[in-house]
């Protein structure tokens, strides 16, 4: 609808959304609707969710704006500031650097490591958090390498899902920096705050609930 916004929810869910494309979708398959206040509470324009079943599945909806808003039997909705206590960023960033699925690809692309699409958008998910809890706080030469990896791994995806010969050449190379980077603000980011994990916490991101790659199919 006109008051959706379109984001890329691939980090909670890879099923049921736009156009089968859960990285800039307005709506995706969700077990609980924590999912979908957690994922709300992450992104500056979502101001209203909604949990219901669509089709026969569960889904959450991401919106803009509560207008257009209907009842509907079954169906839970909430604004922005309904959402479970927030993952401190850096705790997030560490945690999913250290997910199984990403360092079994510290290797390159391999059996242990099939899916690099899938590893570059887990990369990007932990230093989006990265860049939230270091800005500000660290020097300008350590910002400046997080802001090189950052730009690294975005042309890095750029480059494997281009419509002019995709390549993935440089996953080793961007793989390497990135834990590299990481590995030099491990003991920083350990002294941070710290949140108990739980598996059956539905409203985790998947590299922290299981352990597996912000999937890249739908």
């Amino acid at each position: 609808g006109e008051h959706g916004i379109f984001v890329d929810a691939s980090t909670y869910s890879h099923s049921g959304c736009f156009q089968n494309d859960c990285h800039r979708t307005d709506k995706f398959r969700a077990g609980d609707w924590s999912i979908c206040a957690r994922l709300c509470a992450e992104i500056g324009e979502c101001t209203h969710w909604s949990f219901g079943v669509q089709d026969g599945l569960r889904k959450c909806f991401l919106r803009k704006s509560n207008a257009g808003k209907e009842s509907g039997m079954g169906w839970l909705s909430g604004a922005k500031a309904c959402t479970p206590p927030p993952l401190p960023h850096g705790f997030v960033a560490l945690a999913t650097a250290r997910s199984r699925g990403l360092v079994a690809c510290d290797g390159g692309k391999g059996e242990e490591c099939p899916d690099v699409l899938a590893a570059i958008h887990t990369w990007r998910f932990a230093i989006k958090h990265l860049k939230q809890a270091t800005t500000g706080v660290v020097d300008e030469g350590t910002m400046g390498h997080i802001n090189q990896i950052s730009t690294d791994t975005d042309n890095l995806l750029a480059s494997v899902t281009g419509d002019y010969r995709p390549s993935d050449a440089d996953f080793p190379r961007v793989v390497y920096n990135n834990r590299l980077i990481f590995n030099s603000l491990h003991h920083w980011l350990e002294t941070l705050p710290k949140v108990e994990l739980n598996s059956a916490d539905m409203s985790l991101p998947t590299p922290l609930r299981l352990g597996w790659f912000c999937r890249t199919s739908s």
